[in-house]
């Protein structure tokens, strides 16, 4: 009875088996965007900055830095 019971269960796992390992395994990542470094020099400051960012986060960056608040310190003054 046991091994009627055992036959049938590999039975019906057989299929199960052979499905999953007919799938293509689809491991490869996407390629990672090339990344542009530029060096920034602080005024007073010996220490340079490297801002890294991909050419899609460059051309969203507003063309003049000057006036826009988060670049020139005046970011939450009134």
């Amino acid at each position: 009875m046991f091994s009627l019971f055992l036959s049938l269960m590999l039975a019906v796992a057989a299929p199960e088996a052979a499905t999953a390992s007919e799938q293509p395994a689809s491991t490869a990542k996407p390629p990672k965007p090339k990344k542009i470094c530029y060096n920034q020099v602080n005024t007073g400051s010996r220490m340079k900055r490297t801002i890294c960012k991909t050419q899609q986060e460059w051309d969203e960056q507003p063309a003049d830095m000057r006036t826009d608040s988060r670049f020139n310190g005046t970011a939450g003054r009134n």
